[in-house]
């Protein structure tokens, strides 16, 4: 019988990549749910439209733009779908630095994911103060 190699992960670093991992799914899956709120809300105001034919639609400036919420909103589940994929690349390449006994940072994740979300926020916010 071969015996188990003892791993040279200290089990608190393996904890932190793991709760680390756990976050950026966390936030893959939030991003998928926005973009799906998001995309749907073109749906409303399609209904909306529907009951106001026949009626001025400059009264409801969001009606001329309503694609931009379906396209808005695919993006936004896209860009939950890359960062669910990048997270396992970020798992596994967390797990070799470890065995190899270092520690080292991936900063690039965040500052993607951070402007990435800041982007979103902006074109949100510009959406409801000028669509």
């Amino acid at each position: 019988m071969k015996k188990r190699e003892k791993s040279k992960i200290d089990p608190k670093n393996l904890m932190a990549v793991e709760r680390a991992t756990t976050a950026l799914i966390g936030t893959a899956i939030s991003l998928i749910v926005l973009g799906f709120v998001v995309e749907k809300f073109e749906l409303f105001l399609n209904i909306v439209a529907l009951e106001l034919e026949g009626k001025v639609h400059e009264k409801v400036p969001q009606l001329a733009h309503i694609s931009f919420y379906n396209y808005l909103g695919i993006a936004i589940v896209g860009a939950g779908i890359v960062l669910a994929l990048f997270t396992y690349r970020y798992y596994t390449g967390w797990i070799e630095h470890l065995e190899r006994g270092e520690l080292d940072t991936d900063k690039r994740i965040y500052f993607l994911l951070s402007l990435f979300v800041a982007v979103v926020g902006f074109l949100l916010l510009v959406s409801m103060v000028m669509l």
